[in-house]
């Protein structure tokens, strides 16, 4: 058959022999016919072909047809659409030909002669390797050589002493590239060099690449049949599963045989490739994505697949779980934590009598009138009633208390238990060899101290003597791990990027830039007709103000969240100072805090108040930050996560609402290393600016961190006039 380069038109006279015509119609009746579809028929009545004769040979050759005629410039990607539009002719249009379902044989791979490839322990030898392999161009030599130097330079070891392996050294490149500031680097120069670095340890460990599904050796017939049933009932392909076929296929593992162990070995392999970054992902992955298959695909094996994954141990019991007389008792320890009395208490006396069992406590934190203890906050009665739940099925799971024995409160907190879960406790976290708990171990030992505390002064007066026994194991236990007052390693290396004025300058003016840009976005679409203000534009400003307020006054994230706008001071006139206040009981130390803010950044508060808060909440609601439809502040933990990613976002900088705290002590100290005080007082620490004839007051402190940014901005090169801008905007 000769093939012509140019079709005529399908409607043009002689252009379909009669059979393709009444195809062709049929096919038209139910829409327009697809282009492949149409040089099929067209290409077929021009050579001769009946529709009954069709097979994979002819429609490879009107593939080639379209690659040459120009159409497509993809020979593969012509062949998949004629083959996927004929074959959904076939199930739709009556008295089509039936489905061609194989796919077309491919040439054999050719044979190549095996490389010995050279081997390195270290990056001092991959560097050696790189300078006289023959599988190195010169012309990419150098750049591989430079970014091992730099790989080693960043990470602050000399490279006979980093790991020629890119799956141990994939987690120190990772948090580079969040550092890339403090480097002095940008986070596309950390990119670089990590992907040369990758290309680099290909010469010594190749990553064992497998062939693609539409290879017909890259699956066994067993693992194609499923291919198949998969693909016909999952709509989409997904790429761990068929990594799994690929990998199974290639070391000879049958469907049937797949365990954990397999599939373990598959999310190593993964790794060695670089399909993923993190083996976490790609087991879970593969396990959801097996186990769907499972639920779903027919004929497909049905062992479920867990994948190793460590054991949670047993989950906390539900309150209802439990006894009603230890829910009451739950009950009654969250009414004294809300109010200060037990439950039913009434009048002076019999106040008077709920105080004697605390003659043991030196915890001296009464309320205002004299009697009864600190009201805690809504957030730590839900907290405490969670954590006693939790402690109670901690007892129970491990066989120190029945469940159906428990009555009240203090049969679980008392010194028994506690004794019980702390040697537990060390036992699971203390280092081989060591003697105490690692910080962040130790925090979290501390704050379980502090519930068990908080829920043993607060038990009825009859549990007194349980009281007294299990007051002093908790001291015994906090003054066993003590926590350093130092900053922890990780906030020290978060620290290190400020040692850069630009880093410091470029989050003080982070809200100005954010600012300016959506209000230019915001004009822009209003003047087109379209939707000024989008939810997203509103949650970043609401970020950048949270920023700007951080930046004056470094609160708690859930004091910030909670930021009511009778917290600010408004101003009168628009060139007039402003000010945030917090009051004692919206602080964890109970401390009033306070900060004045400059004329512009007023002005950016009240542009935020005026467009971009309304899309956030209820035009009803108190807080600056609302959360929509429930008159309610944000959440603090996802207000913080927010702030965290916008901030890397536009300057770069790894930050947390926490971080500021920290900042700002850092900054004072530099500047005065008298400033102990003036650091107590800005930071609202317990006890802080309470000396009876004098002492710092707050905006003395903020004014004192104010001065200490603006000194450090007047030594880092840049234009200081857009504060002056934005300080003449209208509110």
């Amino acid at each position: 058959m000769t093939e012509p380069l140019t079709l005529p038109r399908r409607d043009a006279p002689g252009a379909l022999s009669p059979d393709w015509r009444r195809l062709c119609d049929a096919r038209a009746a139910l829409g327009t016919i697809p282009g492949p579809l149409s040089t099929t028929a067209r290409w077929c009545s021009a050579n001769g072909v009946e529709p009954s004769s069709v097979d994979e040979g002819v429609l490879n050759a009107v593939a080639d047809h379209l690659t040459t005629a120009g159409t497509w410039t993809d020979r593969k990607e012509a062949y998949r659409q004629v083959r996927t539009y004929w074959n959904a002719a076939a199930k739709k249009v009556p008295g089509w030909p039936q489905a061609i379902v194989q796919a077309p044989p491919q040439p054999p791979r050719p044979q190549t002669s095996a490389v010995v490839r050279p081997t390195a322990r270290t990056l001092e030898d991959l560097r050696q390797v790189v300078a006289s392999s023959p599988l190195v161009a010169d012309s990419d030599r150098p750049a591989l050589v430079s970014a091992i130097t730099s790989a080693a330079r960043w990470l602050g070891r000399p490279p006979g002493e980093l790991p020629a392996s890119l799956r141990s050294l994939d987690p120190q490149l990772k948090a580079l590239a969040s550092q890339h500031a403090a480097l002095g680097v940008s986070r596309k120069t950390v990119k670089n060099v990590k992907s040369l670095l990758r290309k680099a340890l290909d010469l010594v460990a190749p990553r064992p690449a497998l062939l693609p599904v539409s290879d017909p050796s890259a699956l066994t017939p067993e693992w194609r049949a499923l291919w198949t049933a998969w693909r016909a009932t999952v709509p989409r392909a997904y790429g761990p599963l068929s990594f799994l076929m690929r990998h199974c296929s290639d070391v000879g593992i049958a469907p049937d045989a797949v365990d954990d162990a397999a599939a373990a070995a598959v999310a190593d392999r993964m790794m060695a490739c670089g399909c993923r970054k993190d083996l976490t992902v790609a087991i879970r992955h593969v396990r959801g994505y097996w186990n769907q298959a499972v639920e779903t695909v027919p004929g497909w094996p049905s062992r479920r697949l867990t994948l190793g994954l460590a054991d949670k141990g047993p989950v906390s019991l539900p309150l209802t779980a439990f006894p009603p007389a230890f829910q009451r008792s739950i009950s009654d320890l969250l009414v004294v934590a809300r109010t200060g009395y037990q439950p039913g208490v009434t009048g002076l006396r019999a106040k008077a009598e709920a105080l004697k069992h605390l003659v043991n406590k030196v915890d001296g934190r009464r309320k205002s009138d004299g009697g009864g203890l600190k009201q805690l906050r809504d957030a730590s009665i839900e907290e405490l009633g969670d954590f006693v739940r939790r402690f109670a099925s901690w007892a129970v799971h491990h066989g120190h208390r029945k469940l159906e024995d428990l009555r009240a409160i203090s049969d679980v907190i008392n010194g028994d238990v506690f004794s019980a879960w702390y040697d537990a406790y060390c036992d699971e976290h203390v280092p081989a060899g060591e003697v105490r708990l690692p910080r962040k171990a130790a925090k979290t030992l501390h704050n379980a101290c502090g519930f068990v505390a908080m829920a043993a002064i607060r038990l009825p007066p009859e549990a007194n003597p349980v009281v007294v026994d299990l007051l002093p194991l908790i001291k015994c236990a906090r003054a066993q791990h003590r926590i350093s007052c130092d900053l922890t390693p990780e906030n020290q290396r978060k620290l290190v990027q400020f040692s850069t004025p630009e880093n410091l300058r470029a989050l003080h003016e982070m809200p100005i830039r954010v600012m300016e840009r959506l209000e230019s976005e915001r004009r822009s679409q209003t003047a087109a007709g379209e939707t000024p203000i989008t939810p997203r534009m509103a949650l970043t400003a609401a970020v950048a103000m949270g920023v700007l307020l951080l930046n004056s006054l470094p609160v708690r994230v859930w004091t910030l969240s909670g930021t009511r706008l009778d917290n600010v001071q408004w101003p009168l006139s628009r060139h007039a100072n402003g000010a945030v206040a917090y009051e004692a009981r919206q602080t964890k130390g109970n401390v009033a805090v306070r900060a004045v803010l400059k004329p512009w950044k007023m002005a950016l508060l009240g542009i935020y108040r005026t467009h971009y808060r309304p899309l956030l909440g209820d035009a009803g609601s108190p807080f600056l930050f609302p959360r929509h439809g429930e008159g309610r502040p944000m959440r603090a933990a996802a207000f913080s996560g927010l702030i965290s990613r916008v901030v890397a976002r536009e300057t770069g900088l790894k930050m947390n609402p926490h971080l500021w705290r920290h900042l700002a002590t850092k900054l004072l100290l530099d500047e005065d290393p008298r400033y102990q005080d003036t650091v107590s007082r800005l930071l609202g620490h317990h006890g802080a600016g309470r000396r009876e004839y004098g002492g710092v007051s707050q905006d003395q402190a903020a004014a004192a961190l104010e001065t200490a940014v603006d000194r450090v901005r007047e030594r880092t090169p840049g234009h200081t006039r857009r504060t002056a801008k934005a300080g003449r905007r209208p509110s």
